[in-house]
């Protein structure tokens, strides 16, 4: 029954949300960047710095359909406005969902199920906050444009939830699935914009408090500090370094070997492969939990 509940207030929200967005989409295009972002979306164009690659793929999905039922070239700008707001309508049950998860770990704890009227609390909780998140002046106003940061909010939302999702279960390597989506998730939101990296510091607290029994102040402080090292680690050998590898390995493939253009992709992902095989390698060699779930987050 809680479970029910639970999946019927997160639903409502996005409906709601939804229907609301539906009719207060812009229908026709934005000032500023959404004008770039629908066209690079229609004809799958490169945007400004650092790009959208995902945002710009999905649009175009949005557009076709567009093009299916309408002739009016309006009605392209259109189904990108639509598309943030559906992703923002996700967004917002992905907070109310987040809000039951919280208020059910304050009610009851990790391993107790709410009964009676705390059922219809929570799941009225989480309807409460995830109105509150949708119909937030600057979370509105993202999702009637064409713009990156609806998706970017949805993406933040649900990295968010995965998380309390993982933190609410059990601690077993089972429940650790949950955790790896959060970071997949996060990895995604990079093709969209890098909001959702922020949310790593929050990360490392959850599961600073999962995995000790005993949490303290000072281990608090170093968890978050951790989580804003992960930051710039992505950020260097992942968001910059991949790339960077991938020039060197062109410069040398095609002006030292002569090899076609572009063919410095093959051994950058042989490279990439490399590493992660071994890594993988040593985590079942060694047994370590840890190190696999690292290296598969990566």
């Amino acid at each position: 029954m809680f479970k029910r509940l639970v999946n019927l207030s997160g639903w409502l929200t996005f409906a709601i949300a939804t229907i609301v967005y539906y009719l207060s989409a812009e229908r026709v295009g934005s000032l500023w960047d959404c004008g770039e972002f629908v066209s690079g979306a229609y004809k799958l164009e490169v945007v400004h710095p650092p790009g959208a690659p995902l945002f710009l793929l999905v649009g175009r999905i949005f557009t076709v359909f567009a093009e299916m039922f309408s002739s009016n070239p309006e009605s392209i700008a259109f189904s990108v406005n639509l598309m943030s707001g559906i992703c923002t309508a996700f967004a917002a049950a992905f907070v109310a969902w987040s809000t039951i998860i919280l208020g059910k770990l304050a009610l009851k704890g990790r391993d107790a199920e709410p009964e009676g009227a705390e059922m219809y609390v929570l799941a009225a909780s989480g309807l409460i906050a995830g109105l509150a998140t949708a119909f937030a002046t600057s979370i509105w106003f993202s999702a009637v444009e064409g713009e990156v940061y609806a998706m970017s909010t949805m993406f933040t939302a649900m990295v968010m939830w995965a998380v309390m999702k993982w933190y609410n279960l059990p601690d077993n390597p089972t429940s650790d699935r949950w955790l790896v989506f959060a970071v997949f998730a996060a990895g995604l939101s990079i093709g969209v914009h890098l909001l959702s990296m922020l949310t790593f510091p929050a990360l490392a607290l959850f599961y600073y408090y999962k995995k000790f029994e005993n949490p303290t102040i000072k281990g608090m402080l170093i968890s978050a500090v951790l989580g804003v090292a992960l930051i710039g680690i992505i950020q260097m050998f992942i968001i910059i370094g991949i790339p960077t590898l991938w020039s060197k390995m062109e410069l040398l493939t095609v002006n030292s070997f002569g090899m076609p253009i572009n063919s410095g992709l093959i051994p950058t992902l042989l490279i990439i492969g490399a590493i992660f095989y071994f890594g993988l390698q040593y985590a079942h060699r060694t047994k370590n939990h840890m190190i696999e779930l690292l290296v598969v987050s990566l």
